[in-house]
């Protein structure tokens, strides 16, 4: 079974590098974060990951998380492209992400819960 495939039923943990300072997130400040209407965390840049739109993860993700779908999502980044902000960095898998969460500071994504690690540090538990 790829870990690209995700039940909609699933837990998910937003997550960070395990050396994060930041401690734990709200929801609100989770879609502020992946909105990048929140870029830092006191001194860190925050780099917001993504993955494919088609994802089944991603898409449970803005449904409940962003309280968005797709067509609003793509609304809101064209206008927020006028502001200077630019969408949350898309990587290509969860594999991925995971390897860009494990190596890179300041990166926040979201996973299933089952492939939480001890190199990641929890910052939000959800349900979908």
């Amino acid at each position: 079974m790829s870990i690209n495939l995700v039940l909609l039923a699933e837990a998910f943990v937003v997550v960070s590098d395990k050396h994060s300072s930041i401690t734990h997130l709200t929801p609100l400040e989770v879609k502020a974060i992946y909105l990048k209407k929140r870029r830092y965390w006191k001194d860190l840049k925050l780099i917001a990951l993504n993955l494919p739109p088609k994802n089944p993860l991603r898409q449970s993700f803005e449904k409940h998380i962003l309280e968005m779908d797709n067509a609003q999502i793509q609304r809101y980044w064209m206008t927020a492209h006028y502001q200077g902000r630019r969408p949350p960095y898309r990587v290509q898998s969860i594999e991925s992400m995971l390897l860009y969460l494990k190596k890179v500071e300041g990166s926040i994504g979201y996973i299933p819960a089952s492939l939480l690690s001890k190199e990641l540090k929890v910052l939000y538990r959800g349900q979908f």
